[in-house]
């Protein structure tokens, strides 16, 4: 008897999965249409403004869960690597540093091009290093 009500379930959890990524997809797509208001932010369109913040709050619903759990696997992978090189903490920080930094939320200024999405971070201190060796 239950059965059946647990293959429906799942059958419209994949549906309505598909269906999210589909109009994540569709919205990505869409705004990666240039627009002349986006290239002057002084002058930011409130419409323009309002399907950017719905279009990242949507990339954000699909991109996070993928983001957390490639984060949850570092942790773990990263915690054997510190155990199987007998403590070796460097090690272990080389793991665990791109899955754990990085860009967790997707906002209007990634859609926009201004900041970077980046799935695979780099440690706060090498971007130090990196942002005063660009400048000088």
């Amino acid at each position: 008897m239950m059965k059946p009500i647990a293959n429906l379930l799942a059958s419209l959890f994949i549906q309505s999965t598909s269906v999210m990524v589909l109009c994540a997809f569709a919205l990505v797509v869409g705004l990666g249409i240039p627009s002349t208001s986006w290239a002057n932010e002084g002058d930011s369109d409130p419409s323009n403004e309002a399907v950017l913040g719905l279009g990242s709050g949507l990339l954000t619903l699909v991109y996070l869960p993928a983001k957390i759990g490639y984060a949850a696997l570092g942790g773990i992978v990263g915690a054997f690597t510190y155990g199987l090189t007998g403590g070796n903490l460097e090690t272990a920080q080389s793991v665990w540093e791109p899955s754990f930094y990085g860009t967790y939320v997707i906002t209007p200024d990634h859609l926009k091009g201004n900041d970077p999405v980046r799935f695979f971070g780099a440690s706060p201190y090498e971007e130090e290093v990196y942002v005063t060796e660009r400048v000088e």
